[in-house]
């Protein structure tokens, strides 16, 4: 029974020293430069703790810092590897496990652990802007998982971001649904964190789990024009337009004076061909906020529309109409573009480079005889971009 014992003794002391030199011959040619062996020696030491060795702590703590060096310098310089993704996993997981030791290593390790976040993220981010989303997303996942471990604490939410949409876009949107509800809880009165959640929902046909999304993202950022447009998409493509009002109303009672609110409810008042409401609500956002571009842009397309409903009217007037219907027809167009006219104004004032704007007015003048001015439009479209803004200025001002 002794001699059984001192055998496994012997074994255990033997091993043990095994370690220790493959540990030592690891570090050494680290420290040389010579990576491959390096590798060499810390493997078979990883194959002797994996098949039960146990080293001292602090030569544990040396173990793992030391195979976290070697596998990153080695995911560093395989740049051809097709597997070099593992080397970063093995490099990762051997500083996380130094971390948790709280040794002498473990600060230099903590270190290392933001350069393999840093890392995956880059990765991460060139694998998105070649629109390999799967890779993205899981590059994006580990990078997340490192800056939320206990060693780091330190999320960077731009990077819980970049997850969201990867797998908003990799069409994964069971990972887009747990990763866009970390990045509310972490960042709440962010609209475009919202619309990724939101777009999530949609993309799985979750309607419920949509709307609740709508909501949370409604009441954290009531002010958020492409979230109240999301609400109203919501409940357009739901045929619900009676909630679709009441939950414009609603957000109007709420906050009357948000120009926002009642530029969206004109534009639901127009979908739903309420024009006179839709002109109202319009109106009623300008009053708030003159410089609202969209809102002057809008009621000017309602009056376009109208003059374009009666030009087609006119031109489908039977061949022997009498003249008056044909010139009761010009009075209703000339009108209605007149109506048209200072909203456009107003649009070319607020946004000078506009092209569509320019082509538009260039148009309306000519169609109301105001030729002069329609020239000057032909002249601000061929002007350099710099040089427009000062010959609107003048235009207005002659």
């Amino acid at each position: 029974m002794r001699n059984i014992l001192s055998f496994v003794l012997l074994f255990l002391c033997t091993n043990i020293l095994s370690q220790n030199s493959d540990l030592t011959s690891a570090i050494i040619a680290f420290q040389k430069n010579d990576l491959d062996n390096a590798k060499v020696a810390i493997d078979k030491a990883t194959i002797k703790i994996e098949s039960g060795s146990i080293l001292k702590p602090k030569k544990m703590a040396k173990y793992y810092h030391y195979r976290g060096l070697i596998y990153f310098r080695k995911f560093q310089v395989d740049s051809l590897n097709s597997s070099r993704e593992e080397l970063l996993d093995i490099a990762t997981n051997s500083f996380l496990e130094d971390a948790k030791l709280n040794s002498s290593f473990s600060k230099k390790s903590i270190s290392q652990l933001r350069i393999c976040a840093n890392t995956y993220s880059a990765s991460a981010y060139e694998f998105y802007q070649k629109k390999e989303y799967n890779l993205a997303l899981k590059f994006f996942v580990s990078a997340v998982s490192i800056q939320s471990s206990e060693s780091l604490n330190n999320l960077d939410i731009n990077t819980l971001y970049g997850a969201v949409l990867s797998a908003n876009n990799a069409e994964d949107y069971l990972e887009a649904i747990k990763w866009g509800d970390s990045l509310i809880q972490n960042s709440p009165d962010s609209a475009q964190y919202h619309i990724a959640l939101i777009d999530a929902y949609e993309g799985l046909g979750d309607l419920d789990g949509q709307l609740n999304a709508i909501k949370n993202a409604r009441s954290l950022v009531p002010k958020s024009q492409d979230i109240i447009f999301k609400e109203v998409n919501y409940y357009i493509s739901s045929g619900n337009n009676e909630l679709l009002l009441e939950s414009l109303e609603n957000a109007i009672s709420s906050d009357p004076n948000n120009a926002v609110v009642h530029f969206v409810l004109g534009s639901t008042y127009s979908s739903l061909n309420d024009f006179v409401k839709a002109i109202s609500s319009y109106e009623t956002a300008i009053s708030l906020d003159e410089n609202y571009s969209d809102a002057y842009n809008n009621l000017a397309a309602i009056y376009l529309d109208e003059a374009n409903v009666f030009v087609e009217k006119q031109s489908n007037l039977p061949v022997n109409a009498p003249e008056k219907k044909y010139s009761d027809f010009s009075k209703k167009i000339k009108s209605s573009r007149l109506k048209a006219l200072p909203y456009l104004e107003r649009v070319l004032m607020l946004q000078p480079t506009d092209g569509i704007i320019i082509e538009t007015l260039k148009q309306i003048y000519y169609q109301l005889d105001m030729d002069k001015k329609s020239l000057q439009m032909k002249t601000l479209k061929n002007l350099p971009k710099d040089e427009k803004a000062s010959f609107v200025q003048d235009f207005f001002t002659e």
